[in-house]
């Protein structure tokens, strides 16, 4: 034969086409590194944006049952016609298959032990030297259970005109050009792993594909079908780029491929969720598990970056201390998870008790407590700036107050100003500041006693509705609810108070609809309460239907005025579970309450966080792994 130049093509190089030039001489190498150019190009389209398998419309190299230590090959499409053009066949009477880009055709049906290399045939063993491969062996009926892997081995040889005398040109007599030729075979070996770079069966430049799996019965010749589990990748198709818009209503598939206006969960799960009566949702997230406990608060917020940031507070810093921790999921792309627990404060005090909110600018706000509840130590102290710099930011005071615990501090944001609620111990009331969030700066130089009504030390929570800030808390005997504007002068802008008798463990949840309407969630200790200012007069509470024994309310409304009011319970078996209800327009109960939770773990303290376009994300704190860790999922009302 003659020589060939040896291969030049590097991908590598990046050479993207082969120009001739005048005057200089035209080698095989260069023809051949143009041809290579051509076909890498289409493999790599190949194997990157198409894939592995059998394409639709096809059902190439099935793995058929039915014989006595054998099977059959199939192609998996009908037979030509007489007469069929080979082109015509090529491209619709043969089974075919892609792997890594490379596609193999098979004609017609063919039993495993019908193939050239089969150890059965005769030649097989000249033609397996020649080939440069080994013998496909002959199957044998196994003594017990035994598992077994048949795929594809397939790869490309050059054919000379020594091997097909066609190469030969007839009215010259001398060689025309080589040709490549694809070839394969089908292979069996034990176990379910197919041959990797090292290993004794792995031949480089060989690839390899899952065809099948026999799961062969002890003592039986037969291969029979319920013994194969299909292993082929099928029904390769690119669809047309409509199906996102009849299927999803995504008017820009350029935008989609981005990631934008992917529903969290499929239409599978979300119809079989419908039928079931519930509501689809995300599968659980752990976030930013580690072996120490964790412990969440009311402190998760959606930042204006297109994140969910929550806060909590950890000893993963070493040694017994709490610190103030946080992570961070960008929510186009929540299948990559929360990014690794960012550690907001150090040392050796406590770092306690956090709260945290999203500022327009871009920035978060997360203030916590310094030091024990009990004695005089305990300060409030925040940090703000971008999530990638909390960690860092410097650390500002908020109540510092001499003589008291500054505790338990909460933040709300209400025009331009972040509100920031704390209790004082010696005073024995509740106190707010405001930050100035434009300006950068506090407009009350000290913390303004909210109201002279003595309150107990149990957390606050605020909510913001039309720039007006509602409030809620325990004063040991009654629960207190009152309106503050932050924009009126210091002292002046409490006003729409409310109280009725509740427990000081009321774990008091008040959700803001409007500047003159807001309830207030809270647990009795026998079942949850709810209590409603409409038009700013407060109503007297009523027990939520069937909420008994609930503790730990929480709530949120989504933008068609639904109301999810999440709560944990005692759940059947042990520990306990988060359930959800459901109110259309605020009033009238969709179902009953929906379990999120369905293990026997301790689920607690569950809070929501509403993201337009994409659900209800709640962060709840959990024992499952082991420890507290706290976990994330999103509840999506619309698809």
């Amino acid at each position: 034969m003659a020589i060939i130049t040896p291969s030049t093509f590097d991908p590598l190089r990046r050479y993207a086409n082969v120009r001739l030039q005048q005057g200089v001489p035209l080698v095989d190498a260069d023809l051949n590194e143009l041809d290579d150019v051509r076909k890498f190009e289409l493999r790599a389209h190949l194997r990157w944006y198409v894939g592995d398998g059998v394409p639709e419309g096809s059902d190439g190299f099935r793995i058929v049952g039915g014989l006595d230590n054998d099977f059959t090959i199939s192609a998996g499409v009908p037979i030509a016609p007489a007469n069929t053009a080979p082109t015509d066949q090529g491209l619709r009477h043969v089974g075919r298959i892609l792997v890594d880009g490379l596609d193999a055709i098979i004609p017609a049906d063919l039993r495993y032990s019908q193939q050239p290399l089969h150890a059965g045939r005769p030649g097989a063993a000249a033609l397996a030297g020649r080939l440069g491969v080994p013998v496909t062996p002959a199957l044998t009926t196994p003594s017990g259970p035994t598992q077994f892997l048949v795929y594809l081995d397939m790869w490309e040889r050059l054919l000379t005109p020594e091997e097909e005398p066609d190469l030969i040109h007839p009215g010259m007599g001398v060689e025309s050009c080589a040709r490549i030729v694809r070839e394969w075979v089908v292979r069996v070996k034990a176990g379910s792993v197919l041959p990797v770079p090292g290993a004794t069966d792995h031949i480089p430049a060989h690839l390899y594909y899952p065809l099948a799996r026999l799961n062969r019965r002890g003592g039986q010749a037969a291969v029979t079908g319920a013994e194969i589990s299909d292993r082929r990748e099928r029904r390769l198709l690119t669809p047309p780029a409509h199906l996102l818009t009849d299927v999803l209503d995504v008017a820009d598939p350029a935008a989609y491929r981005r990631g934008e206006g992917r529903p969290l969960v499929s239409l599978r799960s979300a119809i079989n969720s419908l039928i079931k009566g519930e509501l689809p949702a995300s599968p659980d997230l752990a976030v930013s598990p580690a072996p120490e406990p964790d412990f969440i608060r009311r402190a998760a917020v959606a930042d204006t970056a297109g994140g969910l940031v929550v806060v909590w507070q950890s000893q993963r810093a070493g040694g017994t201390t709490l610190q103030v921790v946080a992570s961070r999921l960008d929510r186009s792309q929540p299948s990559a998870g929360f990014t690794q627990a960012a550690i907001l404060t150090t040392g050796t005090a406590v770092h306690q008790e956090p709260t945290a909110v999203a500022l327009p600018d871009g920035e978060l706000l997360v203030a916590y407590q310094t030091g024990s509840s009990i004695g005089t130590g305990a300060d409030v102290h925040m940090k703000r700036g971008p999530f990638s710099r909390l960690d860092t930011a410097q650390q500002e005071d908020v109540g510092t107050t001499t003589s008291s615990a500054d505790t338990l501090p909460h933040a709300v944001v209400a025009g331009d100003f972040a509100v920031l609620f704390t209790h004082q111990s010696a005073a024995g009331r509740w106190f707010y500041r405001r930050f100035d969030h434009v300006a950068k700066t506090f407009v009350d130089l000290q913390p303004v006693q909210l109201q002279d009504i003595a309150a107990s030390q149990q957390p606050l929570h605020a909510s913001v509705a039309d720039g007006m800030v509602w409030a809620a808390y325990t004063d040991g005997t009654n629960l207190r609810v009152l309106r503050l504007n932050p924009a009126a002068s210091p002292g002046q802008g409490v006003d729409m108070t409310g109280s009725t008798p509740a427990p000081a463990s009321s774990n008091a949840f008040v959700l803001a609809h409007n500047a003159t309407n807001a309830r207030v969630f809270f647990d009795s200790g026998s079942t949850l309460m709810e209590y409603v200012c409409t038009n700013g007069v407060w109503s007297n509470p009523v027990a939520v239907a069937g909420a008994g024994g609930e503790k730990q309310p929480s709530a949120t409304v989504d933008a068609e005025n639904t109301l999810y009011l999440l709560s944990q319970r005692p759940a059947t078996g042990g520990g306990n579970e988060i359930v959800l209800r459901r109110r259309r327009n605020l009033v009238t109960d969709v179902g009953g309450p929906l379990r999120l939770t369905l293990d026997n773990a301790d689920n607690a303290k569950p809070f929501p966080v509403f993201v337009p376009g994409q659900g209800i994300w709640m962060f709840w704190q959990t024992n499952r792994l082991g420890n507290n860790d706290i976990f994330a999922k999103c509840i999506v009302p619309t698809v």
